[in-house]
């Protein structure tokens, strides 16, 4: 078991580093346009020519800012990337841990009770809402959640950067697609559990269908539904994305789209390769992360179980 453990370990380990050099090949990619003119008018248009030499010095320059200035190299404002890094990623982990938590216990809640009615007058609260909001494009409930609060409830200012507690909705929004996510995946491996010997057994004893969901298909389910809390991290990281732009809220996603030139007006604007590798990096940690966690969980449940048996 030790030897599997072992080389799955090995096996994303050098998954995340072909990620790495994927994402560190993509970003260093050459993109300064070159200026022409055409015409009698001499109309200046802009150009994009790829050259192999500037490729390959882009990538020395990255190779020689790590080794020799330990560094992932500067920003627009004359600081190193890591500076920028470290001031932005707590406002950002912060809305990562309210989603995180919401997603999975909201999500398993959802899940239960999408369950409990889907043979109910009520399954369209079930069911019928966790596939609507799934098939909404999560860019588009968070316009709408935040154009009602702004205009509909002025005096709630829970997405203005200057109050503290503004991470707790912004958190809640992140959430809606990953908790979702959640409650399908706790729904179908309930589902799952139907019919099986010892839901009928624990029945014969005398226990209420309530009883029998939570104490013991809820037991065998959590396996499945922990196995998913990677592909959790990740749409909560996607949302992030969208959600931290949409709103405002100046976290380490939103200063990605700076460094990228998305928030800015003028024609060509500053990139910061740094900060979007920087940003890449710590994503992956955080992926990783979630792994772990749910290793953890998986293996504390199963000793549990081991004992109570």
């Amino acid at each position: 078991m030790s030897i599997t453990i072992l080389m799955n370990v090995l096996k994303s380990i050098a998954l995340y580093i072909v990620v790495i050099l994927l994402l560190i090949l993509i970003v260093l990619f050459p993109r300064d346009p070159v200026y022409d003119y055409e015409g009698e008018a001499m109309t200046p248009i802009l150009k994009y020519e790829f050259h192999w030499d500037e490729y390959k010095e882009n990538l020395l320059n990255f190779y020689h800012s790590l080794k020799d200035e330990h560094s992932l190299g500067m920003t627009q404002y004359d600081l190193k990337a890591e500076e920028e890094i470290k001031r932005y990623l707590p406002k950002s982990l912060k809305v990562i841990a309210v989603a995180f938590v919401l997603s999975i216990v909201f999500g398993i809640l959802k899940g239960i009770f999408d369950y409990r009615v889907k043979d109910s007058k009520l399954k369209i609260f079930g069911n019928g809402s966790t596939w609507f909001l799934q098939s909404i494009p999560d860019f588009f409930i968070i316009l709408c959640v935040h154009w009602l609060t702004i205009f509909m409830v002025p005096t709630w200012r829970i997405f203005n950067n200057s109050v503290w507690y503004n991470f707790l909705a912004i958190g809640f929004l992140v959430s809606l697609y990953p908790m979702m996510y959640i409650a399908r995946i706790t729904f179908a491996a309930i589902a799952a559990e139907e019919g099986e010997l010892y839901i009928q057994v624990a029945k014969s004893k005398g226990f209420s269908n309530k009883k029998v969901l939570y104490k013991h298909i809820m037991r065998n389910s959590m396996q499945t539904i922990l196995t998913h809390i990677t592909p959790l991290m990740l749409f909560i990281l996607s949302s992030l994305l969208i959600t931290e732009y949409l709103v405002g809220y100046q976290g380490l996603a939103y200063r990605v789209f700076t460094a990228i030139g998305v928030a800015h007006t003028t024609v060509w604007p500053p990139y910061e390769p740094g900060i979007i590798i920087g940003t890449g990096l710590c994503f992956i940690v955080l992926v990783m992360f979630s792994q772990l966690v749910s290793f953890i969980i998986k293996k504390s449940i199963k000793l549990e179980w081991e004992r109570d048996s």
